[in-house]
């Protein structure tokens, strides 16, 4: 699939950039940076960098707050209802569900003024969109549909930052063979065959990508449209410096590959996302807040 984003994260600037020799990324340099940036924007985190409330994490283009928080109380991640020792996810300055929340929100409030991969005219979007697989229901973090197409978009902030095995836990072993997957081309059996038995931590959250798929081709197949998934993640302006955000894009680049025969998947960063984003008229104040709130050199 040909996409109008810039492909920054996939440009070949490590061929041209020979000066710069990527480095080792210290995560809580970098953590501490994020929360700088957002204190710098005017939040009020706490030492461990989480705010007050969920509101406080949202830019002040976000509306119509209490439908989005109706939709993310019902994902399985519990973003939004404090943990045993009273930690709410969403509140985090690192919350990938509050990046999303405040980068798509005025697209679900604009369908009818916005292209997204060059589709348009969308009927619906909304935030943590379950699409069950036979197995199981993985939420995805916002969802677009329209009479041709539904997109999965999965986000991504400092998760990537720590890398773990596609089957940990079993992850994906459970999805082996079984009967309830019956309408999946029988090769898409290799690729979970292949991450299964792969025993390299990764950046990129295989399994999940994998499952998102899954649910994406089951509801395709039952409204029939065509699924697109897309995965959208968060850098740092001069993320080229660091091996960890090259070694992501590889494996970015890697599944894109291993999943092509079965699904349109489109990665992006989030800043391919403003800079596209950023000329459009209706667009460019909440870019511009997003910039401000997340856009940042390490």
């Amino acid at each position: 699939m040909e996409v109008w984003f810039f492909k920054l994260a996939h440009d070949p600037l490590f061929e041209t950039l020979g000066t710069i020799k990527p480095q080792e990324m210290n995560s809580r340099k970098i953590q501490d940076e994020i929360i700088k940036k957002a204190t710098e924007y005017g939040l009020n985190p706490n030492q461990k960098g989480y705010v007050s409330s969920n509101s406080a994490n949202l830019i002040g283009t976000v509306t119509s707050w209490n439908e989005i928080e109706r939709e993310l109380d019902n994902g399985q991640g519990s973003e939004l209802r404090p943990d045993r020792n009273g930690i709410t996810k969403f509140n985090a300055i690192h919350s990938s569900s509050a990046l999303c929340v405040n980068n798509f929100a005025l697209l679900k409030y604009s369908l009818n003024e916005f292209t997204f991969l060059n589709y348009t005219d969308f009927e619906e979007a909304s935030f943590e969109k379950k699409l069950p697989t036979g197995i199981s229901i993985p939420n995805l973090d916002f969802y677009l549909e329209n009479k041709k197409v539904i997109i999965g978009i999965e986000s991504k902030f400092t998760e990537i930052f720590t890398e773990k095995l596609p089957n940990k836990g079993n992850n994906l072993e459970k999805y082996l063979n079984r009967k309830e997957l019956k309408y999946l081309p029988a090769s898409f059996m290799n690729v979970i065959n292949h991450y299964v038995s792969n025993t390299e931590k990764k950046h990129l959250d295989f399994a999940q990508l994998i499952k998102h798929t899954i649910g994406l081709i089951n509801a395709g197949q039952k409204c029939e449209k065509k699924p697109v998934l897309v995965y959208i993640y968060w850098l740092p302006k001069n993320w080229f410096e660091f091996n960890m955000f090259k070694k992501h894009n590889d494996q970015i680049d890697e599944f894109k590959i291993a999943i092509s025969d079965f699904i349109d998947f489109v990665p992006m960063s989030y800043l391919d996302f403003w800079n596209y984003y950023g000329i459009e008229e209706t667009f460019k104040e909440t870019v511009s807040e997003m910039r401000r709130r997340y856009e940042l050199n390490i």
